[in-house]
């Protein structure tokens, strides 16, 4: 799939448009849903034109590294859907995905498989929480469009500084945070446990959370342990690992 734009929307999260007329049978259902990215190492000589046929029929020789990547707009009219990725590899935590998107530009190729699912707000639900670090941004974007008006969401996203917020717009009623750690590394701070714990959370409540994997434990514990949610209400996602590889 070609490569369309590459739009840097804060310092250190870059946009890429794929686009093409292999989209006209996508299909987004306008939740959270996620497609599969192949990623090689520079040094493999790729064929051409790089398709998934022709990326499984080197799987014999080599075979890429797979990331889980959101689909944060679909443009069923254009042909078109966009990816965001945090560069966040100067810190020590980037991967394959996080180098291949600081160096994209149009005409590039990139493989995905998809979408799939990945979370569905309950309709059932009197409030819902959503939360997590600057690579939840995606998930919580796509999920804040598709609430309807009337519903109730209460948002805490943690990110470095006010540089790296993004406009999140909705017809639900939501409140939303920005928390600033301010240089503290993510799998250090306790922003988003320390205001879940301190929020008024009423009714039947259905949560969201994705960050690095030590705040999105501390969150989950709290709203099972001490709030007494629901299981069957509480996703926790794991974006990524402090000292391991990311994305």
């Amino acid at each position: 799939m070609p490569v369309r734009r590459v739009h840097h929307v804060t310092p250190r999260m870059v946009r890429i448009t794929l686009g093409s007329d292999e989209l006209v049978d996508f299909v987004h259902d306008g939740t959270d849903q996620n497609v599969m990215l192949y990623f090689y190492d520079d040094a493999v000589e790729l064929p051409e034109p790089l398709t998934l046929e022709s990326a499984r029929g080197m799987w014999s020789r080599v075979r890429p590294t797979i990331r889980s990547y959101t689909i944060a707009r679909h443009d069923p009219d254009a042909n078109e859907i966009d990816i965001d990725f945090v560069l966040h590899g100067d810190g020590g935590h980037g991967g394959p995905a996080s180098a291949w998107a600081a160096a994209a530009k149009p005409g590039d190729q990139l493989i995905f498989v998809g979408p799939s699912p990945a979370y569905r707000p309950d309709p059932d639900a009197d409030l819902y929480l959503l939360a997590g670090d600057e690579t939840a941004l995606p998930a919580i974007g796509v999920t804040l469009r598709g609430l309807p008006a009337g519903a109730r969401a209460r948002v805490f996203v943690e990110v470095d500084n006010a540089a790296d917020e993004l406009p999140l717009p909705t017809d639900a009623d939501a409140e939303i945070t920005w928390l600033h750690r301010d240089g503290v590394p993510p799998q250090d701070s306790e922003l988003l446990v320390n205001a879940i714990t301190a929020a008024t959370l009423d009714g039947v409540v259905d949560a969201w959370i994705g960050a690095e994997r030590a705040p999105v434990l501390a969150v989950r514990r709290h709203l099972l342990d001490e709030r007494r949610l629901d299981r069957k209400h509480v996703r926790a996602t794991t974006y990524w690992r402090a000292g391991q590889e990311g994305t």
